[in-house]
């Protein structure tokens, strides 16, 4: 999770951000893309009617072979800003994408839900590790096999046939629309080209197609499935509260997110723009879509094959047809020709030589009302012109509205991108004077301690002299029998050897000279300087576990920089080295443990209560968690020493991103 929640005064730290995916989800669509259109007042430039007034979406990225779903929801951090959301994103491998979204759309809906209603930070994190955990035990028993994006037959039917012929259009203008925008991404051509990255993303408004989310999301990924190759990856951005949704091929950049807050009065979705479709595309297009209907996923084919004259003797029949009908017509208009003609005409004396009126032309009544008629039709063919010029003309109004409000967005993206990038250049700007002047400040910190501990040393050295004056006169001046004084320390002073931490961590001398703590880091230690807790088992006192080798180098950097003026110059906490371990270990031995330390627990006993201190008076270094070493065998893998409370293994070789419930570690004090 990331982004803006009471709990947290500025943005919420990373809370399970553990894989790279999770990783480029937060930097791509919230720090750059969300975070841009901010930056840029993009989305503060629409006018009301064209905003939409919050998030709250869906939204599901399908990148590599890989599913991340997510949800996101208007929130506000502890000082009331407001502008950014709230983000729940999760990760899911190797299983089926109707699968994940049944797993996914319950769970990140109750982290909404909960997330809404606390205002602390903990429980924020409480609610993220339970829902994690759930998670993770449900797809132990998930089946990776089956279609990837099932639609059952009825949906599709309801989808493709709809009883409003105007949406049964809509579906050919997407196709329209995708098959001239994501040409370069189609199967065959998106690998073929020299540098697939360097393609901009694309990015159309299609409908929802119906009211359940999941159903909508499989839907369109079967449709783009068919449109585009499978190596491209898509965005699916889905409002909660609209019936629409933006789907964006390629790798998104900061325009790319002005969708989120852009209604379709800004960005019209394309089944609503009037395009001019031809009757081969129709053809083509349909098609297509009676295949889709019965399950057919293979790629969409547009290329139109040139007309081919007509054959065969059924043809024929029906041209013969045309022709004497066309024939007819022709006689039947050169009779009304005739008819109409007036009596002085001389084609008419010419017709009739004798001057005898034809039988036809006897009756005035029957010319008037031939003429009557004739005046009716031109009238109605006047009216039907018009009419249709109304509508042509209303249609092109509407087109040029929509080509217009396009531009618009456009527009607003381009200004969006450049602003975007203004705002890179000056962080960088920023980001370079602020790391000259932590550099300038570290190093008079850093003078200041050494000048700082040489005085404390400076005046240690001298109450310990005046000390030893003073004890010497004492004893010159004392008679023989005199008793020797009391011990000036009183009880409360700590044993010489022991010292404890601004974390509460306490830390033993061992006779090297090196100091190490008396127990595992424990899982409040941990929180107060990492701010989170993998701990598979929650319990402040105990060990905390599921920790890496790399989030434990961390811990010890951050410690040391916690402790910076409190630590002797040039000292650090660190892992212990195996050599170290081997020294601290005293000599222990699991033999020696009831039953070699195996004691059968669900989870790791709170430090100091899984047996006795060793000889150095450490507790838990064999059979409650096992440790990470700072070396290892290789370069790739890293040392874990000591049995755990459910392993007799005194020694492993992990990878440094390694997580186990039973693998733990515990801090020394070494020069850096």
């Amino acid at each position: 999770a990331f982004g803006k929640h009471p709990g947290w005064d500025d943005h919420v730290e990373d809370l399970g951000l553990d894989t790279e995916s999770l990783n480029i989800a937060k930097t791509v669509l919230y720090v750059d893309g969300i975070g841009g259109q901010i930056d840029s007042a993009a989305w503060e430039q629409l006018e009301p009617g064209q905003r939409l007034p919050a998030f709250k979406h869906l939204f599901v990225w399908q990148r590599s072979g890989q599913m991340l779903i997510g949800r996101m929801w208007s929130s506000s951090d502890g000082k009331g800003r407001k502008s950014y959301p709230m983000v729940a994103c999760l990760h899911f491998i190797g299983v089926p994408l109707d699968w994940a979204l049944k797993q996914a759309l319950p769970a990140l809906a109750e982290l909404e839900e909960g997330c809404l209603n606390t205002l602390l930070a903990q429980d924020v994190r409480d609610l993220l590790n339970r829902k994690r955990a759930a998670l993770r035990e449900a797809i132990q028993g998930a089946d990776g096999r089956g279609e990837y994006a099932p639609v059952s037959s009825e949906s599709l039917r309801r989808i493709l046939q709809p009883a409003d012929t105007a949406k049964g259009e809509s579906f050919l203008r997407v196709l329209y629309r995708v098959q001239s925008q994501f040409d370069a991404f189609a199967a065959g051509k998106f690998n073929s080209h020299a540098s697939p990255a360097t393609i901009r993303a694309q990015q159309i408004r299609v409908p929802s197609v119906s009211a359940n989310p999941q159903e909508t999301i499989l839907f369109w990924t079967r449709f783009f499935q068919t449109q585009i190759d499978n190596s491209v990856p898509l965005l699916f951005s889905l409002p909660l509260e609209g019936e629409w949704m933006d789907v964006t091929g390629g790798k998104p950049e900061s325009h790319e997110f002005f969708c989120l807050r852009a209604s379709p009065k800004s960005v019209p979705l394309v089944s609503e723009v009037p395009y001019q479709l031809d009757d081969p595309f129709r053809g083509k297009a349909l098609i297509f879509l009676e295949g889709l209907q019965r399950g057919d996923t293979k790629v969409a084919d547009f290329q139109l094959a040139a007309p081919q004259a007509p054959s065969g003797p059924g043809l024929a029949k029906k041209n013969w047809l045309k022709w004497f009908a066309a024939v007819a017509i022709m006689g039947i208009g050169i009779f009304a020709i005739v008819k109409l003609l007036p009596k002085g005409d001389p084609r008419r004396a010419a017709e009739n030589p004798s001057g005898k009126k034809p039988e036809a032309a006897k009756s005035g009544a029957e010319v008037s009302a031939l003429s009557a008629t004739n005046t009716a039709k031109a009238s109605l063919a006047g009216e039907t012109t018009r009419k249709e010029a109304e509508l042509e003309a209303a249609r092109l109004a509407e087109e040029k509205r929509k080509s217009e409000a396009m531009a618009e967005a456009e527009r607003l993206k381009t200004e969006s991108e450049a602003a975007a990038k203004a705002k890179a250049s000056r962080e960088a700007e920023a980001a370079l004077l602020k790391e000259k002047q932590e550099k300038e400040a570290a190093i008079q910190k850093e003078r200041e301690a050494q000048q700082r501990v040489a005085a404390e040393a400076a005046a240690k050295k001298k109450a310990d002299e005046e000390a030893q004056t003073k004890l010497k006169a004492a004893a010159d001046a004392a008679p023989i029998d005199a008793k020797p004084a009391a011990t000036p320390f009183s009880a409360a002073v700590p044993a010489p050897g022991v010292m404890t931490n601004s974390i509460g961590m306490v830390l033993v001398r061992l006779p090297s000279g090196i100091w190490v703590g008396k127990y595992e880091v424990t899982q409040a230690e941990y929180l107060k300087v990492m701010g989170n807790n993998p701990s598979k088992s929650v319990n402040d006192r105990q060990p905390v576990e599921q920790v890496t080798w790399n989030e434990a180098i961390e811990f010890a950097r951050k410690l040391t920089e916690q402790e910076q003026g409190k630590l002797p110059a040039g000292q650090a906490y660190s892992l212990p080295t195996d050599k170290q371990w081997k020294e601290f270990l005293g000599g222990q031995k699991l033999d020696a443990l009831p039953n070699r330390g195996f004691t059968g627990r669900a989870h790791p006993a709170s430090v100091g209560q899984s047996g006795p201190a060793n000889k150095f008076g450490l507790f838990d270094v064999l059979n409650n968690v096992s440790e990470w070493c700072l070396d290892g065998s290789t370069e790739e893998k890293k040392l874990v020493k000591g049995a755990a409370f459910n392993s007799m293994l005194d020694e492993q070789k992990l990878l440094p991103d390694s997580r186990m419930s039973n693998c733990g570690f515990r801090c020394v004090i070494t020069a850096k």
